[in-house]
Parts: C-alpha cells; sequence; structure tokens
C-alpha cells in the first residue's frame, strides 16, 4: 500500500468518508451494513492490485479493455435482468454487481492512450440502452481530459454539443423515456407533482433544512428514520447525513471532498511527462469531482435527479470497489 506518511492529503479525506459512510449506512440502512463493510474491504484489495498496473504499459492490451467493458455493459441486457425498469445490474449470489462502474477504469486506462475515443459512444449507447442515464452521462464524463488537453478533439466535442442542442427536440420526442422527461419537468417545478416525482426533491430539502446546526442527532432523523426521504441511502444519502449531522457534518464531507480532489489535482500535474497517467488521474478526478457535483445538486433542487452516486457515501460496492481500483492505479508509480 501507499505510504501513509507520503500520502495523508489522500488517506485522511477517504478515512473520513468512510466513517460518515459506515455511520449513515447503520443509522438509516441497517440491513447494507454487512455488505458496505465489505465492499469497502474489497476496494482496499483491489487499490493493492490497481497499484501494479501502470496505464502506460496498458497500451498494447487497450482494445481488450474497450471489449471486456462493452461485454461487461451488454450482460444484465442479455441476461434481461430487470430491477425497477432497467437491465444495469448483475446478480452474483447474494451481491449485486453494477458493470457500468466495473467498466469506468478499463475505459479510461483505454482512452488515456487518446486512439479511438469517438468509440467510447459505443458504451455510452448500451448503458442508454439498459436504461441508466446517470451511468451513461457518467461514462461519458471520462472523455472530459482529452477534450480539454487535445485541440482536435476540443473542436469536434464543440461540434457536438452544436449538433446535440439543435437536435434536443428529436432526443426529447424520441430517446428520452417516459420517467426521464418526467424528472425534467419536475427538476423545473417539484410542486408539479408533489406527491410523485416531485415528491423525492421536496422531502430532500425539507430534510437538509430541518439538520440546523449541529443536526438531529443519529437515527434521529425523521425524514430518513421514517421514510419520507426516498432512497435515503444512495441518491439522497446527502440529505440525510445534513439531517442527523447537520452543517457541521456537512462541511466535514465537504472538506474531505476537497482536500480529496485537491490531492488528485496535485498527483495529476505531478505526472504530466506520463501522458496516460496523467490522463487517467485526471479523468478520475473530474469524475469524483462530477459526480459530487451532480449528486449534491439534485439532492438540492439545483439540478434534476439523475441518479448519478455519491462517491463513497452512497450504499454500492461497485462504485466503492471501482473508484479505490482506479485510486490504486493513479498510484502506481
Amino acid at each position: 500500500m501507499p505510504s501513509p506518511g507520503r500520502n495523508l492529503t489522500l488517506w485522511i479525506p477517504l478515512f473520513v468518508l468512510f466513517c460518515f459512510n459506515i455511520l449513515m449506512v447503520s443509522s438509516i440502512a441497517p440491513s447494507y451494513l454487512p455488505k458496505q463493510l465489505l465492499s469497502w474491504f474489497i476496494g482496499l484489495i483491489a487499490m493493492q492490485i490497481g497499484r501494479q498496473i501502470s496505464p502506460q504499459r496498458t497500451y498494447i492490451i487497450r482494445w481488450y479493455l474497450f471489449i471486456i467493458s462493452c461485454v461487461l455493459l451488454l450482460l444484465p441486457i442479455s441476461i434481461n435482468n430487470i430491477t425497477r425498469g432497467s437491465r444495469r445490474w448483475l446478480d452474483i449470489g447474494q451481491f449485486s454487481f453494477q458493470p457500468s462502474e466495473a467498466s469506468k477504469p478499463l475505459l479510461m486506462l483505454f482512452l488515456s492512450h487518446e486512439k479511438q475515443t469517438w468509440l467510447l459512444a459505443i458504451p455510452v449507447l448500451i448503458i442508454l440502452w439498459q436504461p441508466d442515464l446517470g451511468s451513461a452521462m457518467s461514462v461519458a464524463l471520462l472523455i472530459t481530459p482529452l477534450v480539454l488537453f487535445n485541440p482536435k478533439i476540443l473542436k469536434l466535442g464543440l461540434i457536438f454539443l452544436f449538433v446535440l442542442a439543435a437536435s434536443s427536440p428529436l432526443i426529447w420526442a424520441k430517446m428520452l423515456h417516459d420517467y426521464q422527461k418526467q424528472r425534467i419537468v419536475n427538476f423545473l417545478d417539484p410542486s408539479n407533482d408533489p406527491l410523485g416525482q416531485g415528491y423525492n426533491v421536496i422531502q430532500s430539502k425539507i430534510a437538509v433544512g430541518s439538520g440546523g446546526l449541529f443536526g438531529r442527532g443519529y437515527k434521529k432523523g425523521t425524514q430518513g428514520q421514517l421514510l419520507f426521504l426516498p432512497e435515503k441511502h444512495t441518491d439522497f444519502i446527502i440529505s440525510a447525513t445534513a439531517e442527523e449531522t447537520g452543517f457541521l457534518g456537512i462541511f466535514l464531507v465537504l472538506a474531505a471532498y476537497f482536500v480529496l480532489l485537491i490531492s488528485l489535482l496535485k498527483k495529476t500535474f505531478s505526472v504530466t511527462n506520463n501522458r496516460p497517467l496523467f490522463l487517467f488521474t485526471l479523468g478520475v478526478t473530474i469524475q469524483i469531482w462530477a459526480q459530487t457535483f451532480i449528486n449534491i445538486g439534485m439532492n438540492l433542487g439545483l439540478l434534476p435527479v439523475t441518479g448519478i452516486p455519491l462517491p463513497f457515501l452512497s450504499v454500492g460496492g461497485s462504485s466503492i470497489i471501482s473508484l479505490l481500483f482506479s485510486i490504486g492505479i493513479i498510484n502506481s508509480n
């Protein structure tokens, strides 16, 4: 494992997020606690495995990584394992596995070599087919480092955004599912369906506001404990955290994310001479930042509810293992 003395700005925020994750899961979803602890344990093993993988040395196997990612994403569709209207999970014994999370580090390794980046559209379309809009957005973000540091791709990206904006009426009419359209409508006006689609955001805002400075206390949050807050252990865990731990708890969580991201950014710009590792590290940093920003934004009603988990805090072993594996790869040199 990396030397704790040299990586305190990485280990301390991860430990803080681990503590809040276990605290909140034991409070609002205790039945998930054993699996969550196991996920962190497996994630630490995955981190150690990741430390043996150098992005620079994956050039010769990049196509295998891409093909494996696509096969993983197709498995839930082929098995037709439907959960809440989508086919995004694989059941392995008593555990559920989300291939879209496992595919992220593999796709980032593929993209770190800046070859055939347009192929990222294939896994994104597969995820949309499941359908899982949140994960599709998260995977699409993986191309961001290449867009930022490659003028040609940046130009193509701007053209793509223009085409996307111009075709938005067609996307709305033909590609978005009814529940996705309803999420957008209710994001703009949650009171439009206060007992249906708008209910989540309304209850989330109530939970955040009711926490005050010090919170209601462990297992004393009315929104989370009395089940008013939906998906309190996944999409809306930050609202449940705000209710029970208050502003001080949320400040510690946000401070942990800030320190973690600063640590990753420092690592990013310390390896600019190693292009694949630079792009991979930047990709992981942007992924964690974007998911944190989007998740907290939707909890506050500032962004549409997309189902994107909060890194290291939402219940979900696939996400935790994938992220810890990626951080291991970042520390491979």
